[in-house]
Protein backbone atom coordinates (compact mmCIF):
# COMPACT_ATOMS: atom_id res chain seq x y z
CA UNK A 1 0.00 0.00 0.00
CA UNK A 2 1.23 3.31 -0.54
CA UNK A 3 2.15 5.82 1.86
CA UNK A 4 -1.12 7.75 2.86
CA UNK A 5 -2.60 9.36 6.07
CA UNK A 6 -5.83 10.59 7.14
CA UNK A 7 -6.34 12.80 10.26
CA UNK A 8 -9.16 13.96 11.59
CA UNK A 9 -9.63 15.80 15.07
CA UNK A 10 -12.48 14.96 17.38
CA UNK A 11 -13.61 14.85 21.53
CA UNK A 12 -12.17 11.74 22.67
CA UNK A 13 -15.51 10.83 24.31
CA UNK A 14 -19.40 12.65 23.59
CA UNK A 15 -19.84 15.12 26.10
CA UNK A 16 -23.67 15.71 27.83
CA UNK A 17 -24.75 18.48 29.80
CA UNK A 18 -26.05 17.51 33.27
CA UNK A 19 -28.58 19.40 35.23
CA UNK A 20 -28.00 19.79 39.18
CA UNK A 21 -30.97 16.79 39.73
CA UNK A 22 -28.78 14.72 37.97
CA UNK A 23 -25.69 15.50 40.55
CA UNK A 24 -28.31 15.35 43.35
CA UNK A 25 -29.37 11.55 41.76
CA UNK A 26 -26.56 10.26 41.10
CA UNK A 27 -25.31 11.44 45.06
CA UNK A 28 -28.01 10.24 46.38
CA UNK A 29 -27.72 6.68 44.70
CA UNK A 30 -23.97 6.36 45.24
CA UNK A 31 -24.08 7.16 49.09
CA UNK A 32 -26.96 4.67 49.53
CA UNK A 33 -24.92 2.00 48.07
CA UNK A 34 -21.87 3.25 50.44
CA UNK A 35 -24.06 2.85 53.30
CA UNK A 36 -25.77 -0.50 52.01
CA UNK A 37 -22.08 -1.81 52.56
CA UNK A 38 -21.30 -0.40 55.44
CA UNK A 39 -24.60 -2.21 56.71
CA UNK A 40 -23.37 -5.42 55.19
CA UNK A 41 -19.75 -5.24 56.20
CA UNK A 42 -18.32 -3.92 53.68
CA UNK A 43 -16.34 -0.89 54.14
CA UNK A 44 -13.49 -1.63 51.49
CA UNK A 45 -16.10 -1.94 48.74
CA UNK A 46 -18.57 1.29 50.23
CA UNK A 47 -15.08 3.49 49.97
CA UNK A 48 -14.52 2.17 46.50
CA UNK A 49 -17.86 3.32 45.63
CA UNK A 50 -17.06 6.69 46.97
CA UNK A 51 -14.45 7.31 45.51
CA UNK A 52 -15.47 5.45 41.93
CA UNK A 53 -19.07 7.82 42.16
CA UNK A 54 -16.54 11.28 43.36
CA UNK A 55 -14.29 10.77 40.10
CA UNK A 56 -16.82 9.87 37.93
CA UNK A 57 -18.56 12.90 38.63
CA UNK A 58 -15.92 15.18 38.42
CA UNK A 59 -15.00 13.57 34.78
CA UNK A 60 -18.81 14.52 34.43
CA UNK A 61 -18.29 17.62 34.76
CA UNK A 62 -15.81 18.59 32.32
CA UNK A 63 -16.46 18.68 28.59
CA UNK A 64 -13.97 16.62 26.61
CA UNK A 65 -10.45 17.00 24.99
CA UNK A 66 -10.35 17.31 21.41
CA UNK A 67 -7.36 14.71 20.24
CA UNK A 68 -6.24 14.43 16.77
CA UNK A 69 -6.46 11.01 15.34
CA UNK A 70 -4.30 9.41 12.52
CA UNK A 71 -4.87 6.39 10.32
CA UNK A 72 -1.14 5.50 8.44
CA UNK A 73 0.79 2.88 7.07
CA UNK A 74 1.97 2.58 10.98
CA UNK A 75 -1.44 1.98 12.23
CA UNK A 76 -4.50 3.65 13.89
CA UNK A 77 -3.26 6.61 15.96
CA UNK A 78 -5.11 8.52 19.20
CA UNK A 79 -3.58 11.19 20.48
CA UNK A 80 0.09 9.74 21.43
CA UNK A 81 -1.37 6.63 21.42
CA UNK A 82 -0.69 4.24 18.50
CA UNK A 83 -2.12 1.06 17.67
CA UNK A 84 0.09 -0.90 15.40
CA UNK A 85 -1.43 -2.79 12.53
CA UNK A 86 -0.34 -6.43 13.65
CA UNK A 87 -2.25 -5.70 17.33
CA UNK A 88 -4.96 -5.37 15.70
CA UNK A 89 -7.47 -8.05 14.51
CA UNK A 90 -10.84 -6.45 13.03
CA UNK A 91 -13.17 -3.33 12.26
CA UNK A 92 -16.33 -1.81 12.33
CA UNK A 93 -18.00 1.92 12.28
CA UNK A 94 -21.13 2.47 13.88
CA UNK A 95 -22.70 5.73 12.78
CA UNK A 96 -24.63 6.64 15.90
CA UNK A 97 -27.79 6.70 14.33
CA UNK A 98 -29.75 3.76 14.91
CA UNK A 99 -29.94 4.07 18.40
CA UNK A 100 -32.52 6.89 18.41
CA UNK A 101 -33.21 7.39 22.17
CA UNK A 102 -29.53 7.51 23.11
CA UNK A 103 -27.56 9.42 19.90
CA UNK A 104 -24.03 9.33 19.75
CA UNK A 105 -21.49 10.31 17.35
CA UNK A 106 -20.20 7.97 14.70
CA UNK A 107 -17.48 5.67 16.32
CA UNK A 108 -14.99 3.45 14.79
CA UNK A 109 -14.59 0.20 16.48
CA UNK A 110 -11.43 -1.66 16.69
CA UNK A 111 -10.72 -5.54 18.36
CA UNK A 112 -7.80 -5.80 19.94
CA UNK A 113 -5.11 -8.63 20.03
CA UNK A 114 -4.08 -7.48 23.44
CA UNK A 115 -6.08 -9.43 26.12
CA UNK A 116 -6.02 -6.57 28.51
CA UNK A 117 -7.08 -4.35 26.11
CA UNK A 118 -10.12 -6.05 23.46
CA UNK A 119 -11.48 -3.35 22.32
CA UNK A 120 -10.79 0.63 20.83
CA UNK A 121 -13.67 2.51 20.69
CA UNK A 122 -12.43 6.02 18.66
CA UNK A 123 -14.64 8.95 17.81
CA UNK A 124 -15.30 9.71 13.93
CA UNK A 125 -15.89 12.92 12.41
CA UNK A 126 -19.21 12.72 9.21
CA UNK A 127 -16.42 13.82 7.05
CA UNK A 128 -14.00 10.85 7.15
CA UNK A 129 -16.37 8.22 7.64
CA UNK A 130 -16.07 6.79 4.16
CA UNK A 131 -12.55 7.94 3.47
CA UNK A 132 -11.17 5.14 7.26
CA UNK A 133 -13.82 2.83 5.96
CA UNK A 134 -12.20 2.43 2.39
CA UNK A 135 -8.58 2.47 4.05
CA UNK A 136 -9.28 -0.05 6.79
CA UNK A 137 -11.09 -2.38 4.71
CA UNK A 138 -7.38 -2.78 3.07
CA UNK A 139 -5.45 -3.32 6.61
CA UNK A 140 -8.13 -5.16 8.53
CA UNK A 141 -11.40 -7.32 8.62
CA UNK A 142 -14.70 -5.71 8.78
CA UNK A 143 -16.60 -7.75 11.26
CA UNK A 144 -20.13 -6.60 12.49
CA UNK A 145 -19.41 -5.33 16.07
CA UNK A 146 -21.76 -3.84 19.26
CA UNK A 147 -20.33 -0.81 20.82
CA UNK A 148 -18.78 -2.10 24.35
CA UNK A 149 -21.40 -2.29 26.89
CA UNK A 150 -19.48 -0.10 29.17
CA UNK A 151 -19.79 2.67 26.54
CA UNK A 152 -23.53 2.21 26.19
CA UNK A 153 -24.19 1.66 29.52
CA UNK A 154 -21.96 5.08 30.72
CA UNK A 155 -24.57 6.71 27.72
CA UNK A 156 -27.56 5.63 28.94
CA UNK A 157 -26.54 6.93 32.52
CA UNK A 158 -25.54 10.31 30.77
CA UNK A 159 -21.85 9.86 31.08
Amino acid sequence: MDDYTISWVAPEHDHHEHSADWYWAVGIISFSLAVAFVILGNMLLSIIIVLGMGTLLAFAKHPPRNLEYQISKKGVRRGTTLYPWDTLESFWIIDGKENVRYPHSPKLLLVSKKPLMPHIVITLTEAVIDEVQETLAQMLHEVPQAEPLPDRLMRIIGF
